[in-house]
């Protein structure tokens, strides 16, 4: 797959994720602080179907606000 399209899919699964929080300090701190990385981009990238998204925050902030979000 290409670089491009890679990043068009990740965008919609994102954007999908973020749309399903009903939270929207959550969801702005999400939008914010998100990393994508993991296996799904090298899958990708090898044509093979993707398991998950690895989703990583950039603050401790973010972290806790989404684990109480969903705990």
């Amino acid at each position: 797959m290409k670089t491009r399209t890679i990043k068009k899919i990740l965008s919609k699964k994102i954007e999908a994720w973020l749309e399903s929080l009903t939270d929207q300090k959550v969801r702005d701190a999400c939008r914010r602080d998100f990393i994508v990385t993991g296996g799904s981009i090298a899958s990708m990238l090898l044509r093979e179907d993707v398991n998950d998204y690895d989703i990583y925050f950039k603050t401790m902030e973010t972290v806790e606000m989404v684990s109480n979000y969903y705990v």
